[in-house]
């Protein structure tokens, strides 16, 4: 009995701390062996087939139309490419994508035509060119208002050093002579207002 329970732990259990019909010589080697197995079968395609249950069907139906349409919107800005899809489920139900207009695409191509130009995008190209038309009124209108900013600015400098109103009128721009006469009329105003006011409080 001591010499066959001896036989039977020296069948695999050379090493205790090893399984059974692995020793610490051959462990690295069955560890590579097993990596390669894995890798392998990582590797294998699925079987591409039909697929018989319904529920099944729906489900990966699903999955796989949304993955397609989400591939094509991509593909749409990546490559800046007109697209038109049409899947009709197992249900029988239609689903569409198009970019940049379904309907367009599909009219021109059932039409025959080689070019597709959706009316968006030539309204799109009319709104450009009168927002940039706009665009550049306003920023021509913003620098003559600077501009006149600036005169004022330098007018108002000279005032409070000296009497604005007694500069001489020949030596003025025409800018300088159009602010001057703003001046003035500005002046009248508040001498008229301030002349009214005390002409009120000398009456009562």
């Amino acid at each position: 009995m001591h010499e066959s329970s001896e036989a039977k732990y020296s069948l695999g259990m050379e090493n205790p701390s090893f399984p059974l019909g692995m020793n610490n010589q051959n462990f690295p080697s069955d560890i590579d062996a097993f990596k390669q197995q894995k890798k392998k079968a990582g590797r294998q395609k699925i079987e591409i087939k039909k697929i018989e249950k319904s529920s099944n069907k729906q489900v990966t139906f699903s999955k796989r139309r949304t993955g397609l349409f989400k591939k094509a919107s991509e593909l749409c800005i990546l490559c800046n490419v007109n697209i038109a899809i049409i899947v009709f489920s197992p249900a029988e139900k239609l689903f569409c994508f198009g970019h940049p207009d379904f309907e367009g695409i599909v009219e021109s191509y059932l039409k025959g035509s080689k070019v597709f130009d959706p009316p968006e995008s030539r309204e799109r190209s009319v709104s450009y060119e009168v927002c940039n038309k706009q665009y550049e009124e306003a920023m021509k209108k913003l620098e003559l208002e600077k501009k006149n900013l600036r005169e004022t600015e330098t007018l108002v400098n000279k005032g409070c050093n000296r009497r604005w109103w007694e500069d001489p009128i020949d030596q003025m721009s025409q800018s300088e002579l159009e602010q001057f006469m703003v001046s003035v009329y500005e002046l009248r105003r508040k001498l008229a207002e301030r002349g009214g006011e005390l002409l009120m409080q000398s009456m009562i």
